[in-house]
This record gives C-alpha cells, sequence and structure tokens, in this order.
C-alpha cells in the first residue's frame, strides 16, 4: 500500500463521550455528511449507534440512503431541504425530510402515508434555505391543519465566527428561541435544535432539546481560540482521529543550478534530494501554491511531515504525485511514511480508510 488514511476509531469514540458528557438530557445528533467529513460514513455511523447518539445528520438523499446500506438503526435526518421529486422515496425509506416551503407540505398532504415526521429549517439570516423566521409560526399552523404530518423538529444553523459576531449570534439565538418555544405550544413533542461545534462550545445556554456535531466529533475546531477556554475542546479531552500517509516512492540527486520539472521550468538553488510522493490533486490535495510561474521557494506554503520535520513541497501537485524537499531530511528514501495535509472532505473517498482500535 503506498496511500492510505489511518482513523482512529478509539478518539471518535471518546470525542463523542466527551460531548456527551456535558449535554445532560440534551440528546446527540452525529452529522456523518461528506463520508462523515471524509472518515467513512458507514463505520462513524456505526459507532455512533454504539456509543448511544440518538440521531443522524446527513445533507442529501443519497447519504442517507449509504448508511441504510449498513445495519444501522438510528433515525436519519437529511438537513437540507427536499425537492419534490426526492420527498417520496425520502418518506418511504423512513428518512426525516427538512422542510420550508408550502409547496412540499401540500405534496406531503397527498401521499398515503401516516404520521410522516419532518423537520422545519427556520432562516435566522444565513439565506441558504429555511422559512423566514417572521412567517415560521404560521408556517407551523399550516402543518398543523396536516392530519398526516408530524412536526418532529425544528431547526435553524445561526451564522457565527468565534469572537467575530458573537453579539449578533446571540440575538439570533435568542429570536430562534422565542420563534421556537411559541411552535412548540402547537407541538408539544416536537425538538428544537440549533446547536452545531460553535454554537455548543461558546453558548451552552442553547442546547435546547438536542444538538448537532459534526466538526467536533472528528477533532476539528479553531485550537487557538479555544485552547483556554474551560469548555474548550482540548480540556474536553477532544482529539484529531485523522491522518492521510503515503510512502516516497522515487529520489532523486539535483545539483545547483540544475532544471527539472515538466518544462525545465524550476531551478535548484543549491544542491537537493527531491522525493515523489504518490498523492496529487486527484487525491484531495490542493492545487496551491496557485502562481503560474514554478519558484523554488513557492513550496514553503505547504508542506509534508517526515518524523515531524517539515518536508516542503517543491512545486503545485500534479494529479497524480507531488515533488518534496528531503535535502535536509538525511533518513528519508524510497517507502518512508509521510505524512500529507490532505483536506478531509476532499480526501478521494476510493483512498483506503484504516481503523485502529488502540
Amino acid at each position: 500500500m503506498i496511500k492510505w488514511i489511518e482513523i482512529d476509531e478509539k478518539a471518535i469514540k471518546n470525542n463523542i463521550r466527551a460531548i456527551k458528557s456535558k449535554l445532560g438530557r440534551t440528546k446527540l445528533m452525529v452529522v456523518v455528511k461528506a463520508n462523515a467529513y471524509g472518515h467513512g460514513i458507514t463505520k462513524i455511523s456505526e459507532i455512533a449507534e454504539k456509543e448511544k447518539a440518538d440521531m443522524l445528520g446527513v445533507m442529501n438523499l443519497y447519504e442517507a440512503i449509504k448508511i441504510k446500506e449498513g445495519s444501522i438503526k438510528l433515525p436519519v435526518m437529511i438537513l437540507s431541504p427536499s425537492i419534490e421529486d426526492e420527498i417520496l422515496p425520502t418518506i418511504k425509506k423512513g428518512f426525516i425530510p427538512t422542510v420550508d416551503r408550502s409547496e412540499i407540505i401540500k405534496k406531503i398532504k397527498k401521499l398515503n402515508i401516516k404520521n410522516i415526521n419532518i423537520n422545519l429549517d427556520i432562516d435566522t439570516g444565513l439565506k441558504r434555505w429555511g422559512v423566514d423566521i417572521n412567517r415560521a409560526l404560521e408556517f407551523s399552523k399550516e402543518i398543523k391543519k396536516e392530519k398526516n404530518i408530524n412536526l418532529f423538529s425544528v431547526s435553524t444553523h445561526i451564522a457565527y465566527t468565534p469572537y467575530k459576531n458573537m453579539i449578533d449570534a446571540r440575538e439570533k439565538l435568542e429570536k430562534f428561541k422565542n420563534t421556537a418555544l411559541k411552535i412548540k405550544e402547537i407541538f408539544p413533542d416536537t425538538i428544537i435544535h440549533c446547536a452545531n461545534t460553535l454554537i455548543f462550545l461558546d453558548f451552552p445556554d442553547y442546547y435546547f432539546d438536542m444538538v448537532r456535531i459534526g466538526n467536533l466529533i472528528y477533532g476539528i475546531y479553531p485550537s487557538d481560540i479555544y485552547s483556554k477556554k474551560e469548555k474548550s475542546p482540548v480540556k474536553l479531552g477532544i482529539k484529531r482521529p485523522w491522518k492521510f500517509l503515503a510512502k516516497i516512492i522515487s529520489v532523486k540527486e539535483v545539483k545547483k543550478g540544475e532544471n527539472f520539472g515538466y518544462a525545465g521550468e524550476i531551478v535548484a538553488n543549491r544542491n537537493m534530494r527531491i522525493a515523489t510522493i504518490p498523492v496529487g490533486y486527484s487525491d484531495g490535495l490542493s492545487m496551491s501554491p496557485t502562481d503560474n510561474v514554478y519558484k523554488i521557494t513557492e513550496g514553503e506554503r505547504m508542506w509534508a511531515d517526515i518524523n515531524g520535520k517539515k518536508a516542503y513541497f517543491i512545486s503545485k501537485p500534479s494529479i497524480s504525485h507531488t515533488l518534496i524537499d528531503i535535502t535536509e531530511i538525511k533518513d528519508a528514501g524510497i517507502g518512508t511514511v509521510v505524512s500529507i495535509p490532505v483536506r478531509r472532505t476532499a480526501a478521494n473517498s476510493l483512498i483506503a480508510r484504516i481503523y485502529i482500535k488502540k
């Protein structure tokens, strides 16, 4: 195997437990969209079920179906709004659709199916989807008229960036709270949820009935901001379970002043040892550096890690390989394992995920 992704299964479990330890009676939805942020949707769903999560959250019908290919029993909510041609298969397969349009309510009404659970999403300013917050109460009353529809939950996604719009976010959370509680008077059993990872960390007063956590399950958070907070991921014991690894497949000696690269466009500014790793942009590795002209220094924007030492990229990744500078890493050679900064959600799903049980 020349490239693979290692995922620490124990770290995922511990992350879920750490989050649950702060919830009390509040339910936990584990968000597994985008192939569980690149970690493997089926495997992470299985772990979430074993760790007694209450629900799974995805973004589309395809992801929901992928979960049910296994033996997962947890309810699955599709968090983006359903469109007309997907609402019937979504309901027939037992998934909870998100609804924000009267047209979809009318379509559901016509289905010869009883007790259909739906999630009502409310737009609090993000403007990606959701019924306008000023119309949400009226919309819920429309739902109440339909005998075959049950308002399972009410949600929103607060546009929030830590320490940039905290006051604005709190105002929107409070407005959502007031609206959602009025809706709960009409549907007493409805579940209110709005807390994603950042709301979970910064606004514990707004956990409501359920939190839906994605990033924090996978150890993704802005550590420089949260490292000293009382409820910081570090203090909670949240760890990063992901490593993208590959082996060096070639090593070349290049003399100072020698040209190399596709068009001889790179000039060595010193005697160098150049290594090739079998990872490129088809694997999810960024195309950065982005300049059209290659320079020996532009690789300093990105690097691979070899036993804690930086091996700088020499040029842009190609479709299937990247050149790195190992001049100062004397013990690196063919077969040496390197760690590569591939964005998890961009990592090619065909690359093997190896689950480590420590």
